[in-house]
């Protein structure tokens, strides 16, 4: 006869155990608590108001959030129902349930400085595992935001609506003289022809019309600010200056890993060695312009300058490189011609009016093409460049296969420093100490992209807007940090009681 272990359901327990005895020792929920405990949490506290009703606590909270991040739980809805039937989210809480409209609040309103608390946690994580915070990667990646394509207008669309809302106010007018004109004063639901249209149904229709209307003038507005921006005639032609979303402004449209165009935000992370040291975003679909700024973040967050950064080709740029001339960053960015160049070079293959065979005559300031005509200085861009134009391109046999633009005659914008520049550049990635030092940007940020987006599933924002939205890359980039302070601590077999938190979440000196 088989035998079981007793099973009841209803026995009673004399003394209940506590939360944290239902869990495994070794649980991640444990060392969120000790970090959180520990953290100097006064960014948070200040945005609070004195007097009112009592709110939730702020550690409790942030407690919550970070545990559901880590866990891929970032919806508020699906966070208050965790808080009732998940243990380590009771323990977290103390067995408080507040509901998700309080921890939408809390996220939107309350982590505003969410830096102050990421920093803390990032020199943590850093100490733990004795990083060089000196030494960075960075990229970029692009998140669809929580935006519906379909109120994504262009200026031929927002006429195309404003002349179909205007045709039907014009329409709804000419009904309701009908109407004040048959029944006057009487005018009623009770005396109109049936064949009329129902009013109630007729003024619900307009109210929808109107909010549709103010909707497309933001959208034009929008649309306006953004060119007034720009300069160039192929900059305004460009996707995310030539439309905007109603539902979230701040974003853009961007053309995505599969080639579709979605509204998204570009994230931008800095790491070392897999830890996150600086996050930011933005509505600009390529990463060039975010290469200064993540610098300054490094630096502003780790309060150390920044020695060596690699970053991918869509960062290469003459004033990035000049920017890091001047902070003296010893810098490994490959130009996006790199590898097609070098390849044309070693296969002898390359074009015979490419610009590599216009020689240049530094004496008389010009270039001389492989037919030996000469290229005369014809004025400067506004970065600095050079345009050099050969007059002689009307009479040229090959002028067709040298030109291909609409111009009569060649013109090739050179920067002879940044030419040079550029060589540098190529023969120190070339050299075995800048591909290994390279080769370890892949290994170091695309890892933590990857783990953000795939194993941790997030391809969407849940919150809108580019205030709200940062908030929530820094609770992405915070529960990274978390999960690797977890295994670093549980892979030493690290005591949690001997852990020296507050002098672990600053920067160590060797003074």
């Amino acid at each position: 006869m088989p035998n079981f272990k007793t099973y009841n359901q209803a026995q009673p327990m004399l003394l209940p155990p506590s939360l944290s005895e239902c869990l495994p020792k070794d649980h991640v929920c444990f060392i969120i608590n000790d970090i959180v405990n520990n953290l100097d949490l006064s960014a948070v506290e200040k945005t609070y108001l004195s007097g009112g009703c009592s709110a939730y606590h702020p550690r409790m909270m942030t407690k919550v959030l970070f545990y559901g991040y880590v866990q891929k739980i970032r919806s508020s809805r699906k966070l208050e129902a965790e808080l009732y039937q998940n243990i380590p989210f009771r323990f977290l809480s103390g067995n408080q349930q507040p509901d998700h409209g309080t921890i939408n609040l809390f996220r939107k309103n309350h982590l505003v400085n969410l830096k102050e608390v990421f920093t803390q946690i990032m020199f943590l994580a850093g100490n733990l595992k004795s990083i060089d915070f000196g030494d960075v990667a960075i990229d970029g990646t692009k998140i669809k935001a929580n935006a519906s394509k379909k109120n994504t207008f262009d200026q031929a669309k927002i006429d195309k609506f404003k002349q179909e809302l205007d045709q039907f106010f014009a329409e709804a007018d000419d009904i309701d003289k009908k109407e004040d004109d048959q029944f006057g004063e009487s005018r009623g639901y009770d005396t109109m022809p049936k064949e009329m249209i129902d009013p109630v149904v007729r003024q619900a229709e307009l109210a929808k019309r109107k909010a549709m209307l103010e909707k497309l003038l933001q959208a034009e507005k929008n649309i306006k600010d953004k060119l007034a921006k720009v300069g160039t005639s192929e900059e305004k032609k460009l996707k995310k200056n030539s439309t905007s979303n109603t539902t979230d402004p701040d974003c853009n449209l961007m053309k995505m890993k599969d080639k579709s165009y979605k509204m998204a935000y570009n994230v931008q992370l800095a790491t070392t060695e897999q830890i996150i040291t600086a996050y930011d975003l933005n509505g600009e679909p390529n990463d060039v312009s975010s290469f200064q700024t993540m610098v300054e973040r490094v630096e502003e967050n780790t309060g150390l300058k920044v020695e060596t950064i690699e970053a991918d080709a869509g960062y290469y740029s003459k004033p990035n490189l000049q920017f890091c001339e001047s902070k003296d960053i010893d810098t490994y960015i490959p130009d996006e011609m790199k590898s097609k160049e070098e390849g044309q070079d070693r296969n002898n293959k390359i074009p015979k009016y490419d610009r590599r065979n216009f020689q240049y005559n530094e004496q008389s300031d010009e270039l001389i093409c492989p037919e030996g005509k000469h290229l005369k200085l014809k004025d400067k861009t506004r970065t600095g460049s050079k345009r050099y134009a050969c007059r002689d391109c009307k009479t040229c046999p090959v002028r067709k296969d040298c030109t291909k633009g609409k111009s009569k005659y060649r013109i090739l914008t050179y920067d002879h420093k940044h030419e040079q520049r550029t060589k540098e550049m190529r023969e120190k990635l070339n050299s075995d100490s800048g591909k290994a030092i390279y080769l370890k940007r892949m290994s170091n940020i695309e890892p933590v992209i990857g783990n953000i987006k795939y194993n941790g599933n997030f391809t969407e924002f849940h919150c809108r807007g580019k205030t709200t939205t940062l908030i929530e890359v820094g609770l992405l980039s915070i529960a990274h940090n978390l999960i690797k302070t977890f295994h670093l601590i549980k892979n030493d077999q690290k005591d949690r009681e001997e852990i020296q938190w507050n002098s672990l979440m600053r920067l160590q000196t060797t003074s």
